[in-house]
């Protein structure tokens, strides 16, 4: 038994050595919640952000087999600001050991990250109880965008490690994704619709 677990501990950072094809694609093969970064972005902007919750899911769902102590990957994610600097740890490890070359530090990175999603759910909070649209909505609206950078940052090296650069393994829409794109594409076009009319009350009040 523990020749058994020495060898799992050996390889958890090993990376798959036969490269994976989309049509045998399995999960289970991989470090690291494989996706292109493509698809990311466009989930992560289309859901606001919420996306990231099921990509720590994810990682974490697979990273749990590899780990000593017992985790349970859905609290990890609602609570990812708490594990944030452990995940990206274990993915910088896993680049260290197979020699990926990575232009982030875990722990800064983790930090970086950590703080944009404080500020923007502060921010989110302060325009949910504003009546009218100001400066802080545009901001929270931004902070979108920014937040998506980091998790973009480490998803490169994340399909590295998986032995898949460019993330085929999961780059292709399936109806639920297209169903979360569709309603993030409304509720971007109602965003916008808002913000449009407050400019306009702004240059002419009398169409307030």
């Amino acid at each position: 038994m523990w020749e058994i677990r020495a060898m799992q501990e050996e390889n958890i950072y090993k990376t798959p050595e036969a490269r994976l094809s989309v049509e045998s694609y399995d999960e289970s093969e991989c470090l690291f919640f494989p996706v292109s970064r493509t698809k990311l972005i466009i989930l992560f902007i289309a859901t606001f952000g919420v996306y990231s919750i099921y990509w720590f899911y994810k990682n974490w769902k697979l990273q749990q087999k590899c780990m000593k102590e017992k985790v349970n990957p859905a609290l990890r994610s609602i609570f990812y600001i708490f594990f944030t600097h452990s995940l990206f740890r274990r993915i910088e490890a896993a680049a260290i050991k197979e020699e990926i070359p990575k232009s982030w530090n875990a722990n800064v990175l983790a930090t970086v990250f950590v703080i944009l999603s404080i500020v923007s759910n502060v921010l989110d909070r302060i325009s949910q109880n504003n009546e009218t649209i100001g400066i802080v909505d545009y901001v929270s609206v931004l902070m979108v965008f920014i937040l998506l950078y980091p998790l973009y940052m480490v998803q490169e090296v994340v399909n590295k490690v998986n032995g898949d650069p460019d993330g085929k393994l999961n780059s292709s829409f399936s109806i639920y994704n297209v169903i979360f794109i569709v309603i993030g594409v409304f509720l971007w076009f109602l965003v916008g619709i808002g913000f449009f009319q407050s400019d306009i009350n702004s240059i002419n009040p009398l169409y307030q």
